[in-house]
């Protein structure tokens, strides 16, 4: 991204060609009821709670034949989500607290600030999904590339103006009626019986970063991305209250690019490759249900300058929820 290369060539005073990263990332009568296809337990009617805590890695990494590899992250390890599901909604919200582990060593690193927050529905076998993420204070995780007397004990190279406000969404469709997504995104079903489905998906997505330089300039660019991807999930059902779920996808689409540095502006359009591979191992009970997720999800493109660009989001995950009946109101609400 243009603010990523000023970036490098402000603090690190390498004299880089102007390039672009992309922004870089849910008992009552119906329990033990099957669906109509007898091999998904449905608890919709019951009202969830959950907590996820993850380990991200949101890393930007720009390779150039000149210059070498330069790496950015931000300086938040471990991320708290509160989640709440009942019906065919699901709503989240994501911080990363300071008194996590990982998250306090501002001085080394930089202080860094996220906010996560997520809708998603699940009209029929439709997933939809709303989301709002803002991320600000990143640092060099590769300083000793650009210091050579830096060691471990010193401060990491930061830009702690520099910050990522997205807007955006997903729109996809379960091929094979007889596996469950929602088992894997909200947990208000449960797969008993092994499959798997393709599922195509439009993803959209409207980025905004900015930095104030230390010349004093202000650079903004806005990103417009869209991208089709097909990804495959497989619902293993190991026993009664014990799956394995593996995945694979990929896609493809275009970035559109408005980059402003005091006055002067660049307009630039890329194409963009999508992938993703995960893991998961779900167990579930009427009432608890608790599990592990490990996923890697990035794009990557090339600017046309010999930059090759990639964002990718490293995610590790431990859940647990519980459900409850709905309240009469809220049953009646919906």
């Amino acid at each position: 991204m243009f603010i990523l290369n000023n970036l490098v060539s402000t603090s690190i005073r390498y004299c880089l060609p102007f390039f672009l990263v992309t922004n870089t990332i849910c008992v009552s009568k119906i329990v033990g009821q099957e669906t109509q296809n007898h091999r998904i337990i449905s608890y919709a009617d019951q009202l969830a709670y959950g907590i996820d805590l993850s380990t991200d890695i949101d890393e930007f990494l720009v390779s150039n034949s000149d210059v070498g590899n330069f790496h950015l992250v931000s300086n938040n390890d471990l991320k708290l989500t509160l989640r709440f599901n009942y019906k065919f909604v699901s709503l989240s919200a994501g911080f990363a607290p300071e008194f996590l582990p990982g998250n306090d060593d501002d001085e080394q690193r930089g202080k860094s600030s996220y906010q996560n927050y997520q809708v998603n529905l699940f009209p029929g076998r439709v997933v939809q999904n709303v989301f709002f993420r803002r991320m600000k204070g990143f640092y060099v995780e590769n300083t000793e590339d650009f210091v050579p007397a830096w060691t471990e004990d010193d401060p990491y190279l930061q830009f702690p103006d520099l910050k990522s406000i997205t807007w955006g969404g997903s729109t996809g469709f379960v091929l094979n009626k007889n596996f469950s997504l929602r088992s894997l995104y909200n947990r208000q079903e449960w797969q008993l019986e092994s499959s798997g489905s393709l599922i195509p998906m439009v993803h959209y997505e409207f980025t905004k970063l900015t930095n104030d330089f230390e010349d004093g300039s202000y650079g903004k660019e806005n990103l417009v991305d869209i991208r089709a991807d097909l990804g495959y999930f497989y619902n293993w059902v190991i026993t009664p209250k014990v799956n394995v779920v593996p995945s694979l996808r990929a896609g493809l689409g275009p970035k559109f690019s408005k980059y402003t540095l005091d006055g002067v502006v660049e307009k630039n359009n890329y194409l963009v490759t999508e992938y993703g591979v995960g893991l998961r191992i779900g167990y579930n009970t009427d009432k608890l249900y608790m599990g592990l997720i490990g996923e890697l999800n990035g794009t990557r493109y090339n600017d046309g300058d010999s930059n090759d660009i990639s964002n990718n989001l490293w995610h590790g995950v431990f859940y647990i929820g519980y459900r409850f009946n709905a309240p009469e109101k809220l049953q009646k609400l919906f």
